[in-house]
């Protein structure tokens, strides 16, 4: 293995918290412990970490991306800690560059219709107010202030109503006291 930091790593997953930061559809998916995963090292706020996808998820422009950093799958870091078996994958991969089609998780495969073609997601609708006879519930509209005022005076046309005034507050002990010491000082 060589010292060349390429900025990427591959190994199995140590837990199940890492989600998945492929393309859609997988990308937010859990990484399930023990699946062979890959690391791009990403700066976030001057702290570097990994954003992991599934080996799966691996596209082939990031195959590129290691090709230019890398001469050979081998540089690249935890190769070594690999089974023999992933790392005929990686190889496989490194040859044809793409990821296989069976290492590809059933998370990122987008749903096909009937046709062949590739179905996109529906949005749901929301649902409609009934008013429990199977009919829709028309919807209430509401009053403005001009128009309740005017529906409270249409009843009492002889009476006249008396404007309410809001009490006043006294001032708190604080200002109170302000307002003492300004008293003193003019005088």
């Amino acid at each position: 293995m060589t010292d060349k930091p390429s900025g990427y790593r591959v190994e199995y997953a140590s837990s199940a918290r890492a989600k998945c930061k492929g393309p859609k559809p997988c990308a937010g998916s859990v990484i399930s412990k023990g699946a062979l995963r890959l690391g791009s090292i990403v700066d976030f706020r001057g702290n570097t970490s990994f954003a992991w996808r599934h080996w799966g998820c691996t596209t082939q422009k990031i195959i590129e991306n290691i090709k230019k950093s890398l001469t050979d799958v081998s540089e690249l870091d935890g190769y070594d800690d690999l089974k023999a078996e992933d790392k005929d994958k990686l190889s496989k991969a490194w040859e044809d560059g793409h990821v296989a089609d069976e290492d590809i998780p059933e998370s990122a495969k987008k749903p096909v219709g009937e046709d062949g073609e590739v179905e996109k997601p529906q949005r749901k609708k929301a649902a409609a107010k009934t008013d429990g006879e199977g009919g829709e519930k028309p919807k209430k509209a509401r009053a403005t202030k001009a128009k309740k005022a005017d529906d409270d005076d249409e009843g009492d046309d002889d009476e006249e109503k008396p404007k309410k005034k809001a009490p006043t507050r006294k001032p708190r002990a604080k200002v109170r006291r302000c307002l003492l010491s300004i008293r003193l000082k003019q005088s």
